[in-house]
């Protein structure tokens, strides 16, 4: 049988293996003309309970007419596969891969993960193909309560590890599923086996099979997450097709290997009753010992928690933001600066390319080449966004859509989150307030430190969040500031080039997502501490602790250097009144670009 061959670490199953991916020329629905650099491939897992609607929602969205499950049907999909061709949505392309549903008798759970693994390691090893998220149905009304989801879901995340989970997104199915679903609360409930992905980052949401909803819903997966799942570094794929670390990390994370059966030798043993007495009164003895620790504990739970909700009601504290909010804001920033970064490089390519007269020009053919490498502080021998250290240059789709994503990063990082309020930085002190608050941090206790800061950053925004004059302002400082002497610098001055009113539209729109995330992290946030967005200087030495490189590869080395940041990372620090190290911990690395995107290492 097809699960006996796999059990037995067989790795020639694989007779639907992903095919690779379609030139250009056979890309279904693709645009008719190739840019330089298109947004990657978003390749999705769709798991779940047999009879979700995995199949269903791939008929959907690709019109296969692949056989679906039914009530009492049994198992339709028997293997891991992907389809053929991607699908494309809002200009970007898609690879759904399907998989077996868990909970029948025709395939176990383990089997199913153990597909999985073996799957996706494989098309990792062979073609370099890395998943970007994973797409949990799950059906509404499924009793929280049964153990085998409280299995699958530890198995999970111990198969894909904690750090990815924010990749992973729980979608309640059904027929009578809304947008609004009081099951997406029920899921992300304390008492749920779904809270541990929950606050580890993972999405949760209402999924009606309209295809308007589904598309909307694959949008949100990033193409290219900045970390690798945790079974690519413990299972590997290599000629002649052979995969090595399967079954031993399978059974560390399901429980499989268990210890042989000891051989009975001699005579049996007889056992007194006198002596099973006194080993009933000696298990009853302990039992008595452990409840009554375990009232005590019990005791001093209650005590603590009352303490702290007197502490709470002192301070008035009404805090219910978690970690995996702050995360996902800050991812939906990310992709914020991302999109208008992309679309209007795309734009500009298509309308202004031409004055420079070549058929693939990149910055070495720019306007003002002097002047974009005086911009961008190039120096000779070193690897800038402008040429690399051999003097090579970037096309000029990719260098405006990271040199604009560069420039945001940097500018909503100083003007926006390190000032104490961003409304401060035109003021004769711009920097009094956050030296102020650095003392009173080192004065008291960590909580009473935060509430300062929250009420003291609520006054200074006068009850609004965003401050339209100052946004506007800032916007301006970015188009005057930067964007259009960019723009000047690659097609030159005598052209007038410069953004849209929608594209100024949407760069307004970036910058207040910024000011309506600085004011949850300063106005809003105290128990958890002190969230502030991470953005890495160009030209520093690449570190990995806060760095992850972008369009990194396994196969090589980052780059020595960080050029520039294309994406926030996030740090959390506590006052030193919370006993804790008071340096800066990173939560989510910065993304930055280095010199291999020259293919080189400096």
């Amino acid at each position: 049988m097809y699960s006996d061959k796999m059990l037995r670490g067989d790795t020639n199953f694989f007779s639907d293996e992903m095919k690779r991916p379609p030139t250009p020329e056979e890309r279904v629905n693709s645009p008719p003309k190739e840019k330089a650099r298109k947004l990657p491939e978003a390749r999705i897992l769709i798991i779940g309970p047999s009879g979700s609607g995995k199949s269903s929602l791939i008929n959907m969205v690709s019109n296969e007419g692949l056989p679906v499950a039914s009530q009492g049907m049994g198992l339709c999909t028997t293997k891991v596969w992907s389809l053929h061709n991607s699908i494309m949505i809002n200009e970007r392309a898609f690879r759904l891969i399907d998989s077996p549903g868990f909970n029948t008798s025709n395939l176990s759970n383990a089997n199913v993960l153990k597909q999985l693994v073996a799957y996706l390691v494989k098309v990792r090893g062979k073609y370099n193909i890395k998943l970007s998220g994973v797409l949990y149905l799950h059906p509404q009304g499924d009793d929280l309560a049964c153990g085998q989801l409280k299995q699958n879901l530890e198995a999970l995340t111990h198969l894909f590890g904690e750090p990815w989970l924010s990749h992973f997104t729980f979608a309640i199915v059904g027929n009578n599923v809304g947008i609004e679903s009081d099951g997406v609360r029920q899921l992300q409930e304390p008492s749920s086996p779904f809270y541990p992905l929950h606050i580890a980052g993972a999405r949760f949401r209402a999924l009606p099979f309209e295809l308007p909803r589904i598309q909307s819903l694959l949008c949100e997966f990033d193409p290219t997450p900045p970390a690798d799942a945790r079974f690519y570094s413990r299972v590997s794929w290599s000629l002649p097709a052979r995969i090595t670390g399967l079954d031993s990390f399978m059974d560390e994370i399901l429980g499989f290997r268990q210890a042989p059966p000891t051989k009975k030798t001699g005579r049996p043993v007889k056992i007194t009753l006198e002596e099973s007495e006194t080993t009933r009164q000696q298990l009853q003895d302990t039992l008595e010992v452990t409840e009554a620790e375990l009232k005590s504990l019990r005791s001093q739970l209650e005590q603590t928690q009352l303490e702290y909700a007197s502490l709470r009601s002192e301070l008035q504290l009404n805090d219910n933001t978690e970690q995996s909010t702050i995360i996902q804001l800050l991812q939906d920033l990310n992709r914020a600066v991302d999109d208008f970064g992309r679309l209007v490089a795309a734009f500009m390519v298509d309308n202004c390319a031409a004055s420079l007269n070549k058929d693939d020009p990149t910055t070495l053919d720019a306007s003002s080449f002097t002047e974009l490498q005086r911009q961008f502080g190039h120096q000779a021998g070193r690897s800038s966004l402008v040429a690399s250290s051999g003097g090579d240059g970037l096309p000029i789709e990719d260098f405006i859509d990271l040199a604009l994503r560069s420039c945001l990063c940097q500018k909503l990082y100083k003007s926006v989150f390190i000032p104490f309020h961003p409304t401060l930085t035109t003021s004769t002190e711009p920097s009094f307030m956050a030296s102020l608050y650095e003392e009173v941090r080192r004065q008291v206790s960590p909580i009473v430190a935060a509430k300062w800061r929250a009420n003291s950053f609520m006054a200074l925004s006068k009850g609004n969040k965003p401050d339209r004059i100052v946004i506007e302002a800032q916007v301006e400082d970015l188009v005057t500031g930067g964007i259009q002497l960019l723009l000047n610098n690659l097609f030159g001055q005598s052209n007038a080039i410069g953004l849209t009113e929608t594209q100024r539209s949407q760069l307004q729109d970036v910058v207040t997502i910024a000011w309506e995330l600085n004011h949850i992290l300063k106005g809003e946030v105290i128990t958890l501490g002190d969230f502030l967005p991470l953005c890495c200087e160009g030209g520093v030495p690449f570190d990995p602790k806060t760095m992850v490189e972008f369009e990194a590869s396994k196969k090589r080395k980052p780059g020595s250097i960080a050029i520039c940041t294309i994406r926030l990372g996030l740090t959390l620090s506590h006052s030193k009144g919370a006993g804790k190290d008071t340096s800066p911990s990173v939560i989510c690395p910065a993304t930055v670009v280095t010199p291999t995107i020259y293919g080189l290492n400096n």
